[in-house]
C-alpha cells in the first residue's frame, strides 16, 4: 500500500448548464464505501426533484471503483465522472452529479461532455490534497515541562491531536520519521531523558507544508 495519495481537499460544488439542462455536481473525500453511498444519498435528498443522480467513487482501501448512470444512457454519466477522478489521480473520493432536464435532448456525446465538465467544476471548487502516512505517537512527561515542549512543537508546526492531564501530561501527535527523530532529541534535552514517547498507531493525514 502506498504511503501517500491524492484526494479532494474538502467538499466542493459546481453548476454546469448545457442547452437548458442544468448539472449540479458535488465532490467529497471519503474513507469507506459506506461514506460514499451516504454522500450520494444526501445529494439525492437535496435534489429530490431530479430524475438522475449519477455518481462515481474510488475507495482507497482495496481500490474499489463503482459508478452509476442512474437511468441515463449506458456509459454517458457515471463513466465520464469516473474518468475525471482517474485523470486527476484521485482515490478516497466520491463525485455525484444531479441533472435537471431542460427539455432538449443532448445525445450521448453531449451527456458525456456535460457530466465530465460538471464533475471537474466540483473538483476545481474543492481543490486537491495530498495525504501521507504519519505515525501516531503518545508523549508522557511531567507538568513542569509542558510549556517548553509545547514551544518546541509549535516551532516544528506540529498540531496536537489530543492532550490529557492525569498523573502526567499525555500529548498525542502525528509525526513523520524526520519529525520523530528531531522531537525525541528535543524531549531528551528538555526532560533529561525522562519523557516517554511511544508509537501507538498510524494514520493518513494531509501533508503539512
Amino acid at each position: 500500500m502506498s504511503d501517500s495519495y491524492q484526494t479532494a481537499a474538502r467538499e466542493g460544488h459546481g453548476i454546469y448548464e448545457e442547452k437548458k439542462s442544468i448539472f449540479y455536481s458535488y465532490i467529497s473525500p471519503i474513507e469507506t464505501e459506506e461514506e460514499a453511498l451516504e454522500f450520494v444519498e444526501l445529494v439525492r435528498c437535496e435534489r429530490d426533484n431530479m430524475r438522475h443522480v449519477c455518481y462515481a467513487y474510488i475507495n482507497r482501501i482495496g481500490n474499489v471503483v463503482r459508478f452509476s448512470d442512474d437511468g441515463e444512457p449506458s456509459g454517458t454519466a457515471g463513466m465520464p465522472i469516473l474518468e475525471v477522478l482517474r485523470r486527476e489521480e484521485l482515490v478516497g473520493v466520491v463525485c455525484a452529479v444531479a441533472r435537471y432536464f431542460g427539455g432538449i435532448l443532448l445525445g450521448a456525446g453531449g451527456l458525456i461532455r456535460a457530466y465530465g465538465k460538471a464533475a471537474k467544476l466540483a473538483l476545481d471548487d474543492s481543490g486537491k490534497a495530498t495525504f501521507v502516512s504519519y505515525g501516531v505517537f503518545k508523549l508522557s512527561f511531567d507538568y513542569t515541562h509542558l510549556s517548553k515542549i509545547r514551544h518546541e512543537i509549535g516551532l516544528m508546526r506540529i498540531p496536537e491531536e489530543s492532550c490529557e492531564f492525569g498523573e502526567k501530561v499525555a500529548l498525542t501527535l502525528c509525526l513523520n520519521s524526520e519529525e520523530e527523530l528531531k522531537l525525541r532529541d528535543k524531549l531528551a534535552d528538555i526532560t533529561s531523558g525522562r519523557a516517554i514517547i511511544e508509537k501507538i498507531s498510524e494514520k493518513f493525514a494531509p501533508l503539512r507544508n
